[in-house]
């Protein structure tokens, strides 16, 4: 008999299985590459893209585009390297060059949670955990002067600005601590000491009065979420990019002319 396999699947363990038949159960999605695999030589669980004989098949599984991902740069990008990929809702897609992903990541396509695959790399990591990918790589190429690279950067539509104040979040059932870093009339940049919420989710904000802005109260959409390393916090916080769907007229009166004085 092969080798043997145990697999998490909503929450209960199923198996043994051979490599092949857990390799089937992927492609028809009975499980995704996201699920939990238990490897007895291993003596531990490991999330199936991280298993190195898994992740090998992951990096060999033929892949698409997804339609999710910008075009309009592509002939642009054409002389780039396109040698990475990304993991989505359980689907290998790529190959893709650098500044597509940035550019996915720009357009919200990408997450920095998502996970993505390079040959140089030694398995899937988070985008987040890829120096490439930091926030000074990134700068770095912002503010190259090549014509191709600039123009994946967009502008942002309101002046955004540091900004230090406590605020206090609610989705409905729980209420979170919180801490904002950045603010401009569109949205913010805030720490939330909880990693369970999701882009695409509500939440109610508010905020404390902090650096000449008075308090105001906010419902937002979380559009970006990131790990935050090494916060030396007993709960480690996670770094959310929200967008204001309802703010009064006064309070984005307000934080305009606070992120115009600070620009």
């Amino acid at each position: 008999m092969g080798k043997q396999y145990y697999l998490s699947n909503n929450g209960t363990h199923i198996g043994p299985f051979n490599l092949e038949t857990v390799l089937k159960k992927i492609e028809t999605q009975e499980n995704q590459w996201t699920d939990y695999i238990y490897d007895e030589a291993l003596g531990e669980w490991l999330m199936l893209l991280e298993h190195p004989e898994f992740s090998a098949k992951l990096a060999q599984k033929p892949a698409t585009r997804p339609s999710a991902s910008p075009v309009s740069l592509l002939s642009k990008l054409a002389l780039k390297d396109k040698e990475w990929f990304i993991l989505k809702e359980g689907n290998n897609y790529g190959p893709f060059c650098q500044l597509e992903l940035i550019q996915m990541l720009q357009e919200k396509a990408l997450y920095e949670y998502d996970y993505i695959w390079h040959s140089k790399l030694p398995s899937w990591k988070r985008v987040a955990e890829v120096e490439d990918f930091s926030a000074e790589s990134i700068r770095v190429m912002k503010d190259s002067k090549e014509a191709d690279v600039a123009e994946i950067f967009f502008r942002r539509r309101h002046v955004r600005a540091s900004y230090g104040a406590s605020l206090i979040v609610h989705n409905n059932k729980t209420v979170f601590r919180g801490q904002a870093l950045e603010i401009s009339a569109g949205g913010a940049g805030v720490l939330i000491d909880t990693p369970n919420l999701q882009p695409g989710q509500s939440l109610f904000l508010h905020f404390q009065p902090g650096d000449g802005v008075p308090p105001f109260n906010a419902v937002c959409q979380i559009v970006s979420k990131q790990y935050v390393k090494d916060s030396g916090a007993a709960v480690e916080p996670v770094k959310y990019g929200v967008k204001f769907t309802t703010l009064s007229q006064s309070a984005r009166e307000s934080i305009k002319n606070f992120t115009t004085k600070a620009a």
